[in-house]
């Protein structure tokens, strides 16, 4: 399903969407008319993203050849939209579309310093918040969070770390193994294995265990303003994670504070 339409249903729910947008989907002229076209609806939150390369989807594939722009390009051309008011032809808008820009980071893609140089430059572009990649090793993260720090940028952007539970050992496998910048450290594949030995119910709550482990790890890292959980088809799960990690509390307790206020 189409993020914009994604979007829509998640605020006619009530929810607040962070809508995705792929430059290898769009030439110049689309980006700008889908981004108004959602703006006039309600949605603010604009997530940039360059996109993975066209031959790693599935069949029929078209032409690979047509990539007008990547995900620092689409900041800067909606950053000047919103503040300038301005078409990225130079023409005026008539009302400019209020929006709070994001972009990816992949603290282990290569080099920590590479990638802390190329999100610099997308904060420079235009970047507001980060989604990182998946992140499996807190120490080699807090290398990350560190550099950006060093470049004086970690203060002008919000960082939600990227969180998935792994469901099971093939899945880790997978991941580590397949997946661009994604990295899972020897003892988490080595525990899954172990919990593998023990059956389907033991390996999903291992999986469960460490995704809480490195979340705790993580949220009180300086820089760092949330958590960006990936169900990747285990959605059910998500309700757990987010109670026992205290990320929101628990309805009795939120309703109990809410009551308190009221009385305050």
């Amino acid at each position: 399903m189409s993020s914009l339409a994604c979007s829509l249903i998640a605020l006619e729910e009530g929810a607040e969407p962070v809508m995705q947008i792929a430059a290898r989907d769009r030439t110049r002229m689309g980006l700008q008319a889908e981004v108004i076209g959602a703006t006039a609806m309600g949605i603010r939150n604009i997530l940039c993203l360059s996109g993975d390369h066209s031959r790693m989807g599935p069949g029929p594939q078209g032409r690979m050849d047509i990539l007008d722009i990547d995900s620092v390009q689409m900041l800067w051309i909606l950053r000047r939209m919103r503040d300038e008011g301005h078409y990225l032809d130079g023409r005026n808008l008539k009302n400019a579309p209020q929006m709070f820009l994001g972009a990816a980071a992949s603290p282990f893609a290569s080099l920590p310093r590479f990638q802390a140089l190329r999100e610099h430059k997308k904060i420079n572009a235009g970047a507001q918040f980060f989604q990182t990649n998946l992140v499996y090793d807190p120490d080699g993260f807090n290398v990350w969070l560190e550099l950006l720090g060093e470049r004086g940028v970690l203060d002008k952007v919000y960082v939600l770390v990227g969180v998935t539970p792994l469901k099971s050992l093939k899945m880790a496998q997978y991941m580590h193994e397949e997946v661009p910048g994604v990295r899972i450290p020897e003892p988490l594949l080595a525990r899954m294995e172990k919990a593998a030995a023990q059956g389907k119910d033991a390996e999903q709550e291992e999986g469960v265990q460490i995704a809480l482990e490195l979340i705790d790890a993580v949220k009180g890292k300086a820089g760092v303003s949330g958590i960006h959980l990936m169900a990747v088809g285990w959605e059910s799960i998500v309700p757990r994670l987010v109670e026992e990690t205290g990320l929101v509390p628990p309805p009795k307790a939120a309703e109990e504070a809410s009551e308190a206020s009221e009385t305050a």
